[in-house]
């Protein structure tokens, strides 16, 4: 592995709030255990009951992390970005993966094994209280999606996320608007807010017939993000 290899490793695992505050020889060691793995787009990372080999950080490209049944049916749980760890649940406990993982695009990862991670943390208590942090993170990511699942009407729900996609990585414009990074579908944001695609393509006519919202090159833009923030505001 070369220097500006494992720099940008480095740099991947520092800037997670799980790593941020370790040694940089813990960073360093970690980086010593972990591979590279590439994805084409929709390329299957893992499958809901593989095993849990270990954790995931996303280098370059974007993940998108779902549940399916047995009819094709698909509800999508989360999506991340560079920078984003995922697979921590498996890591820790060892047990199935709770959850399938895809590839938006062609994705690179980095892969720690979990049979590399687990003696390297008995051996760092820190890296302890670190997994706890994010575990609790993730509890209450869910809480508040399932509370706006069964509380929340359509339009509150997408526009929710629109700015929450908005805001985590966007491209700020001239005029003000936010132009989304991520580029995502309508089957996938129904999926993803847990309508059809019909609904969305509906509302998403209502707004850019609003000027709220505009399409560029296959990417969401948000012309008036001041006003999407208040349609939440106002659910």
């Amino acid at each position: 592995m070369n220097e500006q290899e494992r720099a940008k490793r480095r740099t991947l695992l520092a800037r997670h709030f799980l790593l941020r505050d370790v040694p940089e020889k813990v960073l360093d060691d970690l980086i010593g255990f972990s591979t590279i793995r590439r994805f084409g787009d929709d390329e299957l990372i893992f499958a809901k009951g593989d095993d849990g080999d270990g954790l995931y950080g996303i280098l370059e490209g974007q993940v998108r992390i779902f549940a399916g049944d047995a009819e094709g049916r698909e509800i999508t749980l989360n999506l991340l970005e560079g920078g984003d760890l995922f697979g921590e649940i498996a890591l820790i406990d060892g047990k199935a993966r709770s959850a399938d993982a895809a590839a938006m695009g062609p994705t690179t990862l980095l892969h720690i094994p979990r049979r590399q991670f687990v003696p390297y943390m008995h051996a760092n208590p820190d890296l302890c209280f670190s997994l706890l942090e994010i575990l609790c993170a993730r509890v209450r990511w869910t809480s508040s999606v399932i509370e706006d699942r069964a509380f929340l009407p359509l339009e509150a729900r997408l526009a929710k996320w629109l700015v929450s996609l908005a805001e985590s990585s966007a491209e700020k414009l001239e005029s003000g608007a936010l132009r989304l990074r991520l580029k995502l579908s309508q089957r996938e944001l129904g999926a993803l807010v847990g309508t059809s695609r019909e609904a969305v393509n509906k509302q998403f006519a209502t707004w850019r017939d609003a000027g709220l919202i505009s399409m560029d090159k296959g990417t969401i833009v948000l012309n008036a993000p001041n006003d999407m923030r208040a349609i939440v505001d106002l659910a």
